[in-house]
């Protein structure tokens, strides 16, 4: 409304001016102190016309009064200050969000008007009180106590307002009531003090009733916006959530189908060159059939916060050799070059997390590089190492590189069915996040892209003679290990019997406790695989563990044990984590359990934790 703007001089005061708004101003949150002034001058709106209906009544009950009587014009002045009072209510009511500035000067309006009332009733109690009959002196009096009494609620808190409004009246009526001639005059006085007592001691305990009202509706306030954005929040999980289970469905479907094909169509073939041509299908399958369980395995523990960076020193060039193990012979089968450099630095990181890292980012520039070849890149500036890994594809589009590092993002640019579950960039991100390693990537269309992560890089340097023949000693300890191995499904179980055998182990295989337990006393072992989940008459594989070392190794330090299982969950993780026992989840590639042997293997054996054991009628009714 036009008539309503506020003036330059308002909106904009003097400094002076400003100094004596803050005063009143009582430095309380602008929302607390609009509800202050909501309340207060909604109460104008229902007490004014009251008020304006008993002045006129008494004016026209008195028609004997002279118009330039003291009354009469007190109660002219009376109509006109309660018609004001009650157009500046609707006036703020009909405001939903005033501005700061407007608070000002309704708070300083507020004051104003509440001095007036104030100056109007101690005007009634000095000069009009005292002239009117006995009888009319008390129904005044109560009139007024009760007006003013109600007041104590909307002046709640507000004690400049109550300053210039309450203590006038009270003390000005009781000044009048003790000079009266009458014998109650003084008792009546008396109690009016008391009222103004019974007064302040109500609005205190308004005010803090009203604060708690006011700070619990802004809290309920902050939990609905909270909860909404929870609300939210649960929503695009739950869209994500749908959306994996989608793609998951398809791109997990498609090699576990082609897989099925190959093994029925190879079960018929007897020709040995399309039977080796079928196994390398079947291989480069299940590798990606693994690849993608693994990734959704991952993202899972990252969801679960099951991730943890375990920084420390790392080798880079066991990391290189690792990567290009991987990944040399994907590289070749699609006709592509894999450049990795050797290195003789040492960098702080985690190196399962940044192999992580490393691996996404060169399996992803194998899938969308179709001709020449992709490099892993070095580049030291400082104490800061550059890990590059670069590509000849098709590059990434401009207006696409804002999304790359999203959920299911899937670019174009790969070849027919191999495109991916479109979150290894996401894992990627997320790895880089754990290990505070900055992520960057440049990328031109057609040219290729280049992904990089800066570590930390340590002063201590060791050869790559040294790294390399470091990893072959590892890999020599494997020679001769005395390894038990359970599992109770059959075929699980002769594959790990085939695999281990074939790296130099001495295995025993078990399919249930009472079988472990006989191979544990009649060999020495060195190592104990198990799956978890052993089926409804056996212990989990935890009780396993810990009942074979047991048995193995009566002393204080426990046989090195490694827990492979499709479980994810945390509460596992922690467990196998306090009993001393690694974890494994499955699908694991044959190189991945290779080096989590050696990792374990290179421990110093820990003294033995207390974990569930199994005695020997435990046992004993478990076989059973």
């Amino acid at each position: 409304m036009p008539f309503l703007r506020i003036p330059r001089f308002f909106s904009d005061p003097p400094a002076w001016l400003h100094a004596v708004l803050i005063r009143i101003w009582r430095g309380l949150p602008a929302d607390v102190e609009t509800e202050y002034l909501r309340s207060l001058f909604g109460s104008f709106i229902h007490h004014g016309p009251v008020c304006i209906l008993a002045g006129v009544y008494l004016y026209l009950a008195a028609p004997s009064l002279p118009p330039d009587s003291t009354l009469s014009q007190w109660l002219v002045w009376f109509v006109m200050y309660h018609l004001v009072r009650t157009v500046l209510g609707l006036l703020f009511t009909r405001r939903i969000r005033p501005e700061l500035h407007e608070l000002y000067w309704w708070c300083l309006i507020s004051l104003l008007l509440h001095a007036t009332g104030g100056l109007l009733l101690l005007y009634l109690a000095l000069s009009v009180y005292p002239l009117l009959d006995f009888m009319a002196q008390h129904v005044l009096l109560m009139a007024v106590l009760v007006i003013v009494g109600t007041s104590a609620f909307s002046l709640a808190g507000r004690w400049m307002d109550m300053f210039v409004y309450a203590p006038p009246i009270y003390l000005g009526f009781a000044w009048s009531t003790w000079d009266l001639s009458h014998d109650y005059a003084r008792p009546v006085a008396i109690l009016v003090l008391l009222f103004f007592g019974l007064y302040l001691f109500q609005a205190r305990n308004q005010h803090r009733s009203m604060l708690q009202s006011f700070a619990l509706a802004r809290h309920n306030g902050e939990l609905a916006t909270e909860l909404q954005f929870k609300n939210i929040e649960l929503q695009e999980v739950a869209s994500a959530r749908s959306r994996l289970l989608a793609t998951v469905s398809h791109d997990l479907r498609q090699p576990s189908h082609a897989i099925g094909l190959l093994c029925e169509r190879a079960m018929l073939e007897s020709n040995p060159a399309y039977l080796k041509e079928a196994l390398r299908d079947l291989n480069e399958l299940s590798q990606s059939l693994s690849a993608s369980l693994t990734t959704l395995m991952d993202l899972t523990r990252l969801d679960a916060a099951l991730v943890k960076a375990n920084i420390g020193p790392v080798a880079l060039n066991q990391v290189l050799l690792r990567l290009e193990a991987e990944f040399s012979g994907s590289a070749r089968n699609k006709g592509l070059t894999l450049e990795v450099p050797q290195a003789d630095l040492w960098i702080r990181s985690d190196p399962v997390l940044l192999h992580g890292v490393l691996a996404n980012l060169v399996s992803n520039a194998i899938k969308y590089t179709r001709s020449g070849g992709v490099q892993v890149l070095l580049e030291r500036q400082g104490d800061e190492l550059i890990l590059s890994v670069q590509d000849s594809g098709m590059g990434i589009k401009p207006d696409k590189l804002g999304l790359i590092f999203k959920e299911f993002v899937r670019l174009e640019g790969a070849e027919s069915g191999t495109e991916g579950l479109g979150l290894g960039l996401s894992i990627v991100r997320r790895y880089a996040i754990l290990l505070k390693h900055s992520l960057s990537v440049r990328s031109k269309t057609g040219q290729g892209s280049c992904f990089s992560i800066k570590v930390p890089v340590i002063l201590t340097e060791v050869s790559a003679e040294e790294t390399l023949a470091l990893s072959h000693s590892a890999d020599r300890r494997l020679a001769g290990l005395r390894v038990v191995v359970v599992d109770n499904v059959d075929l699980v179980l002769s594959s790990m019997v085939r695999t281990l055998s074939a790296w130099g182990c001495q295995v025993h295989a078990a399919r249930s406790l009472s079988e472990a337990t006989d191979v544990a006393r009649q060999h020495p072992l060195d190592l104990i695989i198990s799956d978890f989940h052993l089926g409804d008459e056996e212990p989990d594989g935890l009780m396993l563990i810990n009942t074979l070392r047991t048995l193995v190794d009566p002393t204080r330090t426990q046989v090195p044990a490694l827990l492979m299982t499709g479980d994810v969950s945390g509460q596992l993780e922690s467990e196998a984590g306090r009993c001393e026992v690694g974890i494994l989840h499955k699908p694991v590639r044959p190189a991945v359990l290779q080096n989590r042997l050696i990792d374990l293997l290179q421990r110093p054996l820990p003294p033995r934790t207390q974990g569930p054991v199994l005695d020997s009628t435990s046992a004993a009714s478990f076989s059973n």
